[in-house]
Parts: C-alpha cells; structure tokens; sequence
C-alpha cells in the first residue's frame, strides 16, 4: 500500500536545542556586529561635523543675492591664512542655501602664504602676503564633478590697479575680489569658497595615508624640492607638495636631467592628478573612520565662507568621495602666452575659451572642439617597464598594425623594471585617450600626470603585458 505525503512536514525531525544554540549566537553576533558598524558610523560622521564646525570661516559679500553696503574692510588673521573679510550693515552677506543642493560650484584656493609654515616642509622662499597659488572651480552635478583650473598668470584688470596676474586677486582685495574675477572671467556662478595655505594640503595627504603616483623616469624639482625614484611611489604630504609646486620639474634620462612639462601650465596639471590620486585615496574602505581626522588636519589652514554649514560639508565630502575617474570631467582653458614690459602673462584664446567654458557651465552638451582621433596625428611613446626581453620594440610593433592606431612609436625603457601593473600616462583632461589605449592593449590602467610635450599618451610596460597572448605568433 502506497501512502501519499501528507504536506505537513510531519516528517521533518525538530531542530536540536544545539543547533537553536547556534542559530541565535550567529544572529547575535551579526546583530551585534551591525549596531557596532552603525553606531562607528555615525560617531565618525558627528566626529567630522565637529571638526567642521571648528573651521574658521569667511563671510564672502560676493557671494551674496543682493550684497548689502560695505561699511569697512578688516584684515582677520588665522594661524597659517590670512583672509579679508567685509563688515556689512547686516548679520548675513552669503548665498542661502538652495533648496535643490544640485549642481553646487566651489572656488577652491590654494594661497602661497608663507605665515605659520613650519620648517620641515622646506620652503625657504619668503614672500609677502596672500596670492593664489592654486586657483581651481570644481562643480558637483548629480553624481559627477567638473573642474576647471584658472592660472595663476591669467592677465586680468584689477580697477585702479591696472593690469594684474589673477592671482594677485586674492593679496589686493582678499577673497570677494578674487571671485569677483573668477565669476568675471568664466561666466560661472559661484556658490562656495573654500581657501588652504601649503600645510593644510600636507596635513590632508598625511591624514589619508598618502598618495600614490606613477613616474616613468626618477623625478625632481630643485626648487619645490621634489625628488623621487622611478615606479609607483607613495608620497608623504611633503613630497605631494613638492609635486604639486613643481614648476622646474625634470625627469633622469639616460644619465641626464630632461625638463618635462617644466611650466605653469604643467603645474597645473600636476596639481589635478595629485587632486585625483587624492580621490583614489579617500576611497579606502578606512576613509570611513578617518573623515574626522582629515578634516582636521586642515584645521587652522583652511577657510571656508560661513554659508557653508557642517552638515552640508559632510554630504559634499561624502558625494565627493563616490566619484570615480569616470565621472570627472576636467577641463583645460585655451590660451595663449604674452609678455608685456618684460612681464609674463596668459591670456585665453578666443573663441576656443568661450566654447569651452559654455561646456563647464553646463550651457550645452557634448565635447569642446572636434573629438581626439587616435589615427590622425597621435604621439605616442612605449617604454619596458617589466624587464622583458625588446618588450618596448614588440608592443610598438604589435601596436602600429592596429586599427586605429597608425605612425610610428617612440620607444625606450622605463627608469625600473618592476611595474607590475601597465600604466598609461596621460594629461588629466585626456584620460578618454588613455582609456581607449587600455581598451586596445586589453590590460592596464590609466593615470594622469606630467607627459613629455612631444607625446599625447606613454605607455609603461609592466608585468601583466609578459602574460598577455597578444603577442603569440608576432
């Protein structure tokens, strides 16, 4: 006699008291687990709110709707920064906060003040007062950030005192008159302003750990002093500072020194991937407990403008921290080089400058001039990174058969051979190019930097191009 299930389970034998015993540890131990993470979590997240709200601030009058009458100017004074704040007929001379926080553009300012610096970070060159070393807008919108870079020799015309270098903005008439210009010049309207001298950019780097930046050749600066070895180097704050000054910058090339992007406009470009290396750092799952201590370390050599409140900051600082190389954007100011009475000034060319900066406003869609063709006029360089035997000539030659790769390639070798990773140097504005490189090679990763004018794109050879099939049968 056949007995059909009854569907009760009736037949299922109860669970023994040991393993009841060892179903709740387990949900207690994860419960546990998630209350200690949230409660980190939110303790951290307080920790820097705090921190914030020890910041000095500014009240900015241009950054007002209607900025009230000016009554007096008086110089304020914070250990390391020196800003210049307007005293009004009214309690509040900032923006309001709008009620849709997208998109938001920040002034960022680097100034050179030489006040409060300690010994140890090695600069010795005194100079008078507060210029803008550093003069960067950076827009956050909807998930992705824009950032566009202004140089500090910008020509500009500062009312009575005449024909000025932008960065003289910030000495003359503090912080309103630089963005005064700023919002002159690009036609951007800006809502934050966010000033820090030298150290507060050491203490941050230090904070997060340090940064990791690529160099094809042993690198220097005798004057920022600057000096590294060849390969992927974890620099200190010191080191990121001499990096990001660096405007005599030089790499070891066959027993000599090279200037490489040795200018103001190549600082500049040092100065964004130090900025996405920055990024990358704050990535680590860590970061969550450190946000406080980052924060921090700027302290007293970082000023924010007052309608910037704590918890604002924390959700930008957050948002900021999602970013990733794809969705940054960077742009790059068309100009031109000119001196005048012996005095060296950039100025934009028009009416490149116009198209661009209509892009990073937002105006329109779509990239500025023609797009970057990889088959007409493209410079590229490959160096062995990984030791391998001709592997600079091989990936050349593997390379110019290519679609849509065509030309000839420069090739050498790196200053070690001990990448293990493939890196494509690019400028920080060309990391599409380097992404289409990756995309061609079928390893390797992307990283912006300093590259040798005569190049659009370098390729360093690491370990993981000696695995790669491509060559079989070459």
């Amino acid at each position: 006699m056949t007995t059909e299930p009854s569907g009760d389970n009736s037949s299922i034998p109860p669970p023994s008291p040991t393993g009841r015993r060892w179903w709740k540890l387990i949900i207690g131990l994860v419960s546990a687990n998630v209350l200690i993470i949230g409660g980190v979590v939110f303790y951290n997240l307080w920790d820097a709110r705090s921190a914030i709200e020890a910041i000095p601030t500014t009240s900015i009058a241009a950054l007002a709707e209607d900025p009230p009458p000016v009554v007096t100017t008086t110089s304020t004074s914070v250990p390391g920064v020196t800003t210049v704040v307007a005293e009004t007929t009214t309690a509040t001379a900032v923006r309001l906060e709008p009620e849709v926080s997208e998109p938001v553009t920040f002034l960022v300012i680097g100034g050179d003040t030489r006040q409060g610096l300690p010994e140890e970070l090695g600069i010795s060159d005194w100079l008078e007062g507060n210029r803008a070393d550093v003069v960067m807008l950076a827009t956050l919108d909807n998930g992705k950030a824009r950032l566009l870079s202004l140089p500090r020799d910008l020509r500009v015309r500062l009312d009575k005192h005449g024909t000025q270098k932008l960065n003289a903005a910030l000495s003359i008439g503090g912080a309103d008159l630089l963005i005064e210009k700023v919002e002159e010049i690009t036609g951007v309207q800006i809502d934050h302003y966010l000033e820090m001298d030298f150290y507060g950019y050491v203490g941050i780097v230090d904070a997060l750990g340090g940064v990791n930046i690529t160099f094809a050749y042993p690198a220097r600066d005798l004057k920022s002093g600057l000096s590294v070895d060849a390969g992927v180097q974890l620099l200190d704050g010191k080191e990121a500072l001499a990096y990001a000054r660096s405007r005599g910058y030089q790499e070891l090339r066959n027993g000599r020194w090279v200037s490489v992007d040795a200018h103001d406009l190549g600082r500049i470009r040092r100065q964004q991937s130090l900025l996405l290396a920055m990024l990358e750092s704050a990535k680590r799952w860590t970061m969550l407990f450190d946000l406080g201590d980052v924060i921090r370390a700027a302290g007293n050599h970082l000023v924010i403008d007052s309608g910037l409140t704590a918890n604002r900051l924390v959700e930008l600082a957050w948002e900021a921290r999602s970013l990733n190389r794809e969705s940054i954007e960077i742009f790059s100011l068309p100009l031109y080089e000119e001196s005048v009475d012996g005095i060296y000034y950039l100025d934009m060319l028009q009416p490149e400058a116009e198209e661009m900066l209509a892009v990073f406003r937002g105006e329109v869609t779509g990239t500025v001039g023609e797009p970057f063709n990889l088959t007409e006029g493209f410079r590229l360089q490959v160096l062995n990174g990984n030791g391998g035997n001709q592997q600079a000539s091989l990936w050349a030659d593997w390379l110019e058969g290519q679609a849509p790769l065509s030309g000839p390639i420069s090739v050498g070798d790196a200053g070690v051979y001990d990448f293990v990773d493939t890196v494509v140097r690019v400028r920080p504005q060309d990391h599409e190019i380097g992404q289409k490189m990756v995309d061609i090679l079928g390893f390797g990763m992307v990283e912006a930097g300093s590259v040798d004018e005569r190049f659009d794109a370098v390729v360093i050879l690491g370990a993981d191009a000696l695995k790669s099939d491509a060559l079989l049968g070459v």
